[in-house]
């Protein structure tokens, strides 16, 4: 009897949350909004001009995100403070104007005092954040918050802004599920769905390691929820939109022997359904990987491209769908500099020869001292060019933002119409 007790009200609860949800979550999924096939497109003799985002305020700064808001410029967001997990990690970001080729100075946009006040519950850390701006100009932040034990049992908080990040609203938390809602994380950029709804990328990272597409609605509703891959082995989408019901997504394969290379997954239905996960072989270490279509079958993958290490950064490209693809671009190469490991005199000067090259740096040897404190264990030294993050803006132009050693956001940028100052 307890038992029958127990499953009826099992039941209404599930009933009563179904109940809830607004009328439209029962219409047939919408189409994707598809990007505009870009003109032009970056080549292996693109000219690529580097730039600093963040400006070295905080030991540690990592994973970096961008939209481009209505006037042209980006809006970028990272996460920045002692180290990973820490208590003072807040959410900075720093804004892009193409104009004059320069960045802003960089900023705290939420920390996690203000974020347990505004959600009135402990956070206990934060983590990656990515940007959405809706039709109407709206911007949308999605932060990874914990309030307890580690990023398994992380939720996502939405923070709005209706003055392209100037201000921001009090947070809600998304509801991605009406009993257990943990185990949520966000790292690839957002899409567009037609009629306005938003598809936001997550993974998991709790009882596995896959990933999923939420739609939500504008009032921050989660709408609908999709799988992409199973199991332990795949997080971080990065998806592309390649037509009105087709997407493809690359993840990050966390296996041991990672032979597969980057993982992929694939939608012919507009996101509702993906099919099972499948091998590309582009060799990565276990690292977050980012897509980017310019037309149906021409795209572009930005990753680590060696199976070991985090210690290149490169941007390949396929004109066949992902089933060939060729390299355009090394950004950075050490892998040559594994065996022996270098010490503090070597690193220091191969990351200030690229510091040199870097515009926006105003304390070079202050950067330095961060790579050197982040990157070296006693005498032993490593490079770290990693969680790129790409996107293409209305005009054509291709941004990149990366981590670069754990102590600056960098960031790559092609201009369509060959004027990057």
């Amino acid at each position: 009897m307890q038992r029958l007790r127990h499953l009826l009200i099992g039941g209404l609860l599930v009933a009563g949350y179904f109940a809830g949800l607004p009328p439209h979550v029962w219409q047939p999924a919408p189409s994707f909004s598809v990007p505009a096939a870009a003109t032009v497109a970056p080549d292996e003799a693109a000219s690529w001009r580097a730039l600093a985002a963040s400006d070295a305020d905080t030991p540690l700064v990592h994973a970096a995100a961008a939209a481009e808001l209505p006037d042209g410029r980006l809006q970028a967001v990272w996460f920045a403070g002692s180290r990973e997990g820490a208590g003072d990690v807040a959410i900075h970001g720093a804004v892009f104007d193409p104009a004059s080729g320069q960045w802003s100075d960089e900023r705290v946009l939420v920390d996690r005092p203000q974020l347990m006040a505004g959600l009135g519950l402990y956070v206990r850390k934060l983590g990656n954040a990515v940007l959405h701006v809706d039709a109407d100009g709206r911007l949308r932040m999605y932060v990874v918050a914990v309030s307890f034990g580690g990023w398994g049992a992380s939720r996502i908080a939405v923070i709005e802004s209706a003055d392209g990040g100037v201000t921001w609203e009090k947070p809600v938390l998304l509801q991605n599920s009406p009993f257990l809602n943990i185990s949520y994380l966000v790292k690839g950029a957002p899409l567009q769905f037609e009629d306005g709804s938003i598809g936001l990328p997550v993974y998991h990272e709790l009882a596995g390691k896959f990933g999923e597409l939420l739609r939500i609605d504008t009032d921050n509703r989660v709408l609908s929820r999709a799988r992409i891959g199973h199991g332990r082995a795949a997080i971080q989408p990065s998806i592309i939109v390649t037509g009105a019901q087709q997407a493809t997504a690359f993840l990050r394969n966390t296996r041991d022997q990672r032979d597969d290379g980057i993982w992929r997954s694939d939608s012919e239905d507009a996101g509702l359904h993906w099919s099972p996960l499948r091998g590309t072989g582009e060799p990565n270490p276990n690292a977050a990987v980012s897509a980017l279509a310019l037309d149906g079958q021409h795209w572009l993958l930005a990753a680590n491209c060696n199976e070991r290490f985090r210690d290149d950064l490169c941007l390949k490209a396929t004109l066949d769908g992902g089933q060939q693809w060729q390299l355009l671009t090394l950004f950075h190469d050490r892998t040559a500099l594994r065996e022996p490991s270098p010490d503090s005199a070597m690193l220091k000067a191969r990351l200030g020869e690229e510091l040199a090259e870097t515009g926006g740096v105003d304390d070079a040897a202050a950067v330095l001292a961060r790579a050197e404190h982040n990157k070296c264990h006693g005498d032993r030294c490593e490079f770290q060019y990693d969680y790129p993050f790409m996107l293409r803006t209305r005009n054509g132009d291709i941004h990149i933002l990366y981590t670069w050693n754990k102590s600056l956001i960098r960031h790559y940028w092609w201009s369509a119409n060959g004027e990057a100052r």
